[in-house]
């Protein structure tokens, strides 16, 4: 499961779909079109408009229960049409979430160096609670 790999311990199947959603987000620049989240949980064999046996009813964890719990912002685009909204991280998920460790964590997973996404590496270095190092989860 995704947070094991990133926390070293094991955490709840939710937990693991909230991380791979606001990985989702650092490495797309930090505001993603809902649509893309989708795709990628359907990728992750998740459908959001079915009942998980872990996760529940999806679309309602991600959309209601991560937004209530400001893991998540959930925003309206204006002048859409059909309705469409865009993800970015919440407040909760900026105090908590150490963007060097989802940026280690996407490193380890494509076996490359974290310096290779430059601009995500100075944005994870740059939220550090010290400059250069990476914050202690």
């Amino acid at each position: 499961m995704l947070c094991v790999c990133v926390y070293r311990k094991p955490c709840s199947s939710k937990t693991g779909l909230l991380w791979v959603i606001l990985s989702v987000i650092f490495m797309k620049g930090g505001v993603v079109r809902e649509s893309v989240i989708w795709n990628i949980l359907k990728k992750l064999r998740v459908q959001p408009g079915e009942k998980h046996s872990e996760f529940g009813e999806v679309k309602k964890v991600v959309t209601e229960e991560f937004v209530r719990q400001r893991y998540l912002e959930y925003v309206r685009v204006p002048h859409t049409e059909p309705l469409e909204h865009d993800f970015c991280w919440g407040q909760r998920a900026v105090a908590e979430v150490s963007k060097a460790k989802i940026l280690e964590f996407m490193a380890e997973l494509h076996q490359q160096d974290p310096k290779s996404w430059s601009q995500q590496y100075r944005e994870a270095q740059a939220s550090s609670p010290r400059a250069g190092t990476s914050s202690q989860r």
